[in-house]
């Protein structure tokens, strides 16, 4: 075992935690809250050159070797981490079997690393990269798979990495600042606060036996639902949302009559240009967008109907009111948001609190995560965090025009069958668009 410490011999500084930072580290002592990034190669990596890489881009990330500190304001800290802890390599005869193993053991954010990278062999190399939300959204994580691609194909231990200094906001900050108080104030009244909660049945509200479902789409259905969405106008985005929400309809027939509210994400970085904001941070926020799909719906009324929610949220800046919004939560200081969300806990717990569920389109996984030289890829995919009971959360990914869809949830509360059931209904929806 590889015991040596990253950083027994550097001297680092202090990172303050934002806002969404300690928001997410919060919702981590709830549920699981990390993101996984999986890439399976056709051949085998070479282990050593993949060490260095790995190293190398921890290097140039210091928040992944750091924990997360409490207090008021809370912040990161070095923390003296085996090498181990952060990378290591896995051999099993069922390589899938060995990632679901991986994939029910989250990071703890207080006692750090807060990136994990394994290299699970068998007669194929899988990969898995995994960030907790507490340092970073979706975004922050396919940038970091995309660096240990890079420093993986530099073939040198010695490739040059950024230092600690940062000169770009990792807040919401420089977003903020683009909007006038008026604006801003705004966008929190119409956007910033929960309309109402619902959620899936369950048959408890336990956070126990974490498990994923994903259901893979033939890559044939991506340009469908890319010509379906541009003929109405409307988005890639809008076609999975509508879908996820029909597929709800099944097992919540309330949906069927009356607009109920489902969470779904968007990246403040689209405010800001491509070169003016960190690699690893939170930026993205949710807000609600009122769907219903009636009986004799087509995907294509709810589409339309979608995309015209969307479209409002879009011109009333709904990100910017929810990022207001969660800046006001935080202005009384950590300690207030974090005994008020134990409040909301133990009322969910009581049953006495439903949870809205959530939909989050994570994107393309881009060329530069992929690329590792000669080593041939069949796949790769994202996982969202496990949410816990009540709520049912659901993301996309892209890979080379192959669209997944995943689901963590407790399988305790949601039997898995009904999960994938709920997964398939979406995937029948999207390839007959």
């Amino acid at each position: 075992m590889n015991t040596a410490r990253l950083h027994d011999t550097e001297e680092m500084e202090y990172i303050p935690a934002t806002v969404n930072d300690q928001w997410n580290y919060l919702l981590s002592t709830i549920w699981d809250q990390m993101i996984h990034l999986v890439i399976r190669f056709d051949g085998r990596l070479q282990e050593p050159v993949l060490a260095s890489a790995v190293m190398s881009a921890c290097r140039a990330e210091p928040l992944t070797t750091m924990r997360f500190c409490e207090g008021d304001p809370p912040y990161f800290t070095p923390a003296p981490i085996p090498v181990d802890r952060i990378f290591a390599v896995t051999r099993a005869a069922d390589p899938d079997s060995a990632l679901r193993e991986l994939l029910t053991k989250p990071l703890d954010p207080a006692a750090g690393p807060q990136v994990r990278i394994r290299l699970i062999r068998s007669d194929h190399d899988l990969l898995c990269i995994s960030v907790n939300h507490t340092i970073s959204d979706a975004y922050g994580l396919k940038s970091f798979g995309s660096r240990i691609a890079r420093l993986y194909q530099a073939r040198s231990s010695a490739s040059p990495f950024l230092t600690l200094e940062n000169t770009h906001d990792r807040s919401f900050g420089s977003v903020l600042r683009l909007f006038s108080p008026a604006e801003r104030e705004t966008a929190v009244i119409n956007y910033g606060d929960q309309t109402r909660s619902w959620s899936l049945p369950v048959r408890s509200s336990t956070t126990g036996d974490p498990g994923y479902t994903i259901v893979r789409l033939n890559t044939g259905i991506l340009p469908v639902i890319k010509a379906g969405a541009g003929r109405l106008g409307a988005t890639v985005n809008d076609v999975l949302l509508s879908a996820f929400s029909l597929a709800l309809a099944e097992s919540v027939p309330e949906l069927r009559k009356t607009p109920l509210p489902v969470l779904t994400s968007i990246d403040l970085r689209r405010y800001l240009s491509p070169d003016s904001f960190p690699s690893l941070a939170n930026l993205s926020v949710a807000f609600e967008v009122p769907v219903m799909a009636g009986e004799r719906d087509s995907l294509a009324t709810v589409v339309r109907r979608i995309h015209a929610a969307m479209e409002e949220r879009k011109q009333g800046h709904a990100g910017i009111g929810a990022a207001e919004r969660l800046c006001r939560d935080f202005s009384g200081g950590y300690e207030a948001v974090k005994q008020q969300l134990r409040i909301l806990e133990q009322e969910t717990r009581d049953g006495r609190r439903e949870k809205n569920p959530f939909f989050a389109n994570l994107g393309v996984i881009p060329e530069s995560v992929l690329d590792y030289g000669a080593i041939p890829v069949a796949g790769a995919w994202m996982l969202p965090p496990v949410e816990f009971s009540p709520g049912f959360g659901l993301a996309a990914s892209t890979c080379r025009g192959s669209l997944c869809l995943a689901s963590g949830y407790c399988r305790d509360a949601l039997p898995e069958k009904e999960v994938s059931e709920i997964l398939d209904r979406m995937a029948v929806l999207l390839a007959h668009w």
